[in-house]
C-alpha cells in the first residue's frame, strides 16, 4: 500500500514538473530545425566557385558555309583537358578553407510553395501561425560543425554597396554567398520546405527548393530541386 501511495506521487511530480515546463512556440520550434539541418544545407548547395570557373575544354565550333553551327572540332583539344584535368586535381585536393559570406537574417520565403509542397509531400498541406508567420529571426550558425572545408562568416563582415563584395580582394579564398529562407511546416510538423541561394559572382549563381522530412525522430534533406541558375 505504501508502495503504491508513494508511486503515485512520483507520477504526480513528474505530471506537475511536466505541465510546469514552457511550451516550445511555432517559431522556436522552426529555430530548433534550422539548427538541425543547417550543416546539410550548407553541404548540399554550397560549391566551390574555383570549380565553376575551371570550364573543361569542348573544342572549337564548326560552321558549314551558311555560317550554320553543325559541331565541334576536339582533335587539339588533349593539351586544354590535361592542363583542366590537373586544375581539377589541384582544387580538389587543396585543404584551404573556402570562405562563404552568409545572411543570418532568415527571412520569410516571399515565393508561393504551397503547390510545391502538396506534390511533393502527397496532399500535405503547410500550416502557418497567423502570429508568427512574418516574423524574422537572426540565426546563430558560428557554433554549428560543418564537415567539409566550408567555412561561414557574416556578410555584414564583407564591403557593402552594389557589387562591392565582388570586387574586394581578399587575402583567402571567397567562393560567394548564401541564404536561405524560414521554413514552412505541415500542421503534424513531419514536412518542410524551404529556399536557398548561392551566388558566386554578379551574374552566377543557382537557386533550390529545398524539401525536408522527419525520419527517426531526425530531420534530413529529402529533395533538392533548382528553381533559377544565373
Amino acid at each position: 500500500m505504501e508502495s503504491s501511495r508513494k508511486i503515485i506521487s512520483v507520477l504526480i511530480l513528474l505530471i506537475l514538473i511536466s505541465s510546469c515546463k514552457k511550451k516550445q512556440t511555432e517559431f522556436e520550434f522552426e529555430k530548433s530545425v534550422m539548427t538541425e539541418i543547417f550543416p546539410s544545407l550548407i553541404e548540399s548547395t554550397c560549391i566551390d566557385s574555383r570549380v565553376l570557373a575551371n570550364l573543361p575544354p569542348v573544342g572549337k565550333s564548326i560552321y558549314d558555309k551558311n555560317g550554320n553551327n553543325i559541331g565541334l572540332d576536339t582533335t587539339n583539344i588533349k593539351r586544354e583537358r590535361e592542363i583542366y584535368e590537373r586544375e581539377e586535381l589541384r582544387i580538389k585536393n587543396d585543404t584551404s578553407k573556402i570562405i562563404f559570406a552568409f545572411d543570418s537574417k532568415i527571412k520569410r520565403n516571399r515565393n508561393n510553395v504551397e503547390e510545391d509542397f502538396e506534390k511533393h509531400f502527397s496532399g500535405a498541406k503547410i500550416f502557418e501561425s497567423k502570429k508568427e508567420q512574418n516574423l524574422e529571426y537572426d540565426f546563430d550558425f558560428k557554433e554549428l560543425k560543418i564537415k567539409n572545408k566550408f567555412v561561414l562568416e557574416n556578410i555584414s563582415e564583407f564591403p557593402k554597396g552594389k557589387g562591392e563584395i565582388w570586387k574586394a580582394k581578399y587575402n583567402f579564398i571567397f567562393s560567394g554567398v548564401v541564404f536561405f529562407t524560414r521554413i514552412q511546416f505541415d500542421k503534424d510538423k513531419k514536412f518542410g520546405i524551404l529556399d536557398g541561394g548561392f551566388a558566386c559572382g554578379r551574374l552566377c549563381g543557382q537557386g533550390s527548393r529545398i524539401y525536408i522530412k522527419k525520419i527517426n525522430n531526425k530531420w534530413v534533406i529529402d529533395k533538392i530541386e533548382g528553381t533559377w541558375v544565373s
